[in-house]
């Protein structure tokens, strides 16, 4: 599958270390029905029209952190791992710049915009890139909030095995005894009661957002929108089996600021977009897919959005304090 675009890249939280996953989750309903076959594929009601649907609600935003929620844990993150490190005579050093740019159009319930380029405005004056272009890498951004001394990583993560992601702590460092898992343990137990806690987004309602948009790219109904969106960019010059491969030609994919190719196949690609109506077609047999899994998967969505919650409550009552 061709990948996203720039603007609708997925958040992710500091810390890298702090976000990975201590244990698995159940996997999502692999979607057959109970005589062993196929799942058909659910119903839509109603297709809206729409040039956009950032602004439009999806049944996964109330299970997955939203750029708000996402800024509040990454604050309260780097706070509770500035006071740890700080309790052994260390400084901690967040990066510099912690959230992704976000363009003007970018939904605000969900933290990535699935189908892909969506302003026409935009679109026309910045084809795929982000607003502004591709940004040049901060000075020193790649070491911002990395240990820089043997002292600082055991203090961090409990163990100085480079082999060992974490260790059980008991290392005595300026007087103070390094706790489990080091101050990753210490923040992690503070938003989530354990120091081996998952951090951010339940895997089983991030399998479920990539599992849901692949169905739904492949729907028939989605195909065959694509497939006049295909002869309308065709009938502009433009060869593109669907929208996923104009978002992923490369010949612009790593490009700093678009070309003047660029801006007329996106110019293209919106007004072949409202003609057809892709983004409707397309939220709407994404919507039903949604509905649908977490149907299928009721229980283990309800802790998972348990969890969102009982993380981001925490992490306001650390900002608070």
């Amino acid at each position: 599958m061709p990948s996203l675009p720039r603007r609708s890249a997925a958040f992710l939280i500091v810390l890298p270390l702090l976000l990975a996953g201590c244990a698995g989750t159940a996997a999502p309903s692999s979607g057959s029905d109970r005589r062993g076959g196929p799942e058909a594929p659910p119903p839509v009601s109603a297709i809206p029209t729409l040039e956009s649907a950032n602004d439009q609600p999806l049944p996964l935003d109330a299970y997955l952190l939203n750029p708000d929620q996402v800024s509040t844990s990454t604050r309260a993150q780097q706070e509770l791992m500035s006071r740890c490190m700080q309790g052994f005579g260390l400084i901690y050093a967040p990066p510099a710049s912690s959230e992704p740019h976000r363009d003007s159009d970018a939904p605000t319930t969900r933290v990535d915009g699935r189908y892909g380029s969506q302003s026409a405005v935009l679109m026309a004056k910045w084809g795929y890139h982000s607003e502004g272009g591709l940004p040049a890498p901060a000075a020193g951004s790649a070491a911002g909030g990395r240990p820089t001394s043997p002292e600082m990583v055991v203090v961090e993560r409990g163990t100085s095995d480079p082999k060992q992601r974490f260790g059980p702590g008991g290392q005595v460092v300026n007087g103070r005894t390094v706790p489990e898992h080091g101050c990753i343990g210490e923040v992690r137990k503070q938003l989530t009661g354990a120091v081996d806690g998952w951090m951010g987004d339940a895997q089983i309602a991030i399998d479920i957002k990539f599992t849901t948009l692949r169905k739904s790219q492949e729907d028939e109904r989605t195909r065959s929108v694509f497939a006049k969106w295909s002869q309308c960019m065709k009938d502009s010059g433009h060869d593109y089996p669907d929208p996923l491969a104009a978002i992923g030609d490369p010949e612009w994919r790593n490009a700093p600021l678009p070309s003047q190719r660029e801006l007329q196949v996106a110019t293209a690609d919106a007004a072949c977009r409202t003609k057809h109506n892709v983004v409707g077609v397309w939220y709407a047999v994404d919507f039903a897919y949604q509905e649908q899994a977490i149907k299928d998967n009721a229980a283990a969505m309800a802790k998972a959005k348990a969890s969102v919650e009982a993380q981001v409550a925490a992490a306001k009552r650390v900002l608070i304090a």
